[in-house]
């Protein structure tokens, strides 16, 4: 059966940006030959919130992708004695939860096009209400 899946990987960030590049493409194709990706997402090298290895920075990158169950598994075992890979996480993605948070993104759109006061006019009995209030 086929799933959606999000694979977040964490490169050792030590290593110069050709080399983080050259192990991106690595796990990119490894995850275009097994399955249909979707997205990869490139979050940059950021500071660990643990020390890995002796390493303190990584490189982090979100593989989104739909294939069997046997790829996840697949996945594991290319990384597995990887040495540049410090970390890595699979999980299933729940799409109701994805379609929810992109509906709620637009409706949080359309309230700051609809925010008053911004076309111009300005009702200064609305700004100004206790102006003529007494203490």
């Amino acid at each position: 059966m086929i799933r959606p899946y999000e694979t977040t990987v964490v490169i050792d960030g030590t290593l110069p940006d050709d080399a983080v590049e050259k192990e991106q493409q690595a796990l990119e194709d490894f995850f275009k030959s097994s399955a249909e990706v979707e997205k990869i997402d490139v979050w940059g090298k950021r500071q660990l919130a643990y020390t890995i290895n002796k390493k303190r920075m990584g490189h982090y990158v979100v593989y989104y992708y739909r294939g069997e169950g046997t790829v996840p598994a697949a996945f594991e075992k290319h990384v597995k004695l990887n040495e540049r890979v410090l970390r890595h996480l699979t999980v299933v993605r729940d799409l109701k939860n994805e379609a929810a948070r992109e509906a709620f993104a637009a409706r949080k759109e359309e309230v700051k096009v609809e925010k008053p006061g911004e076309d111009g006019d300005d009702d200064s009995e609305t700004h100004s209400y206790h102006a003529d209030r007494e203490d």
